[in-house]
């Protein structure tokens, strides 16, 4: 994107690789900024737009939820406590990862020795 060049949401689409109904989903919810509208209805979006499209659609890989994000977005419009705030959400999420992680090696010693025991009893 051409800085300060807007672009429709098409091109926003192929730059982010965010689907159009996917952007327009994003708008709806007050993730995305309500775009512009040329004289002829389309919508227009800037290299902002741009920027938080794929800072949306990389969060919502890493796991944030629609509500985690649209306060995040909401509280940190134009402020200089996003960056720190954004720390510490990911900080959280690692966390509930991290304990994701630890749960799912416990569930899966107890199936390996199910397994075991379940062997066990067909060979004895």
């Amino acid at each position: 994107m051409v800085e300060g060049q807007a672009v429709r949401i098409g091109e926003l689409a192929n730059q982010t690789g965010v689907s159009k109904s996917r952007i327009r989903f994003y708008e709806a919810e007050g993730l995305l900024a309500p775009a512009t509208r040329s004289a002829n209805g389309y919508r227009s979006y800037t290299e902002r737009d741009a920027k938080v499209m794929s800072f949306i659609d990389r969060a919502r890989r890493l796991g944030f939820s629609l509500k985690e994000l649209r306060t995040f977005l909401a509280d940190h419009a134009g402020t200089s406590s996003g960056p720190m705030e954004l720390v510490r959400m990911l900080e959280h999420k690692l966390g509930e990862l991290d304990a994701h992680i630890i749960e799912a090696r416990r569930r899966r010693r107890e199936i390996s020795a199910l397994l075991r025991d379940l062997n066990r009893q067909k060979t004895g």
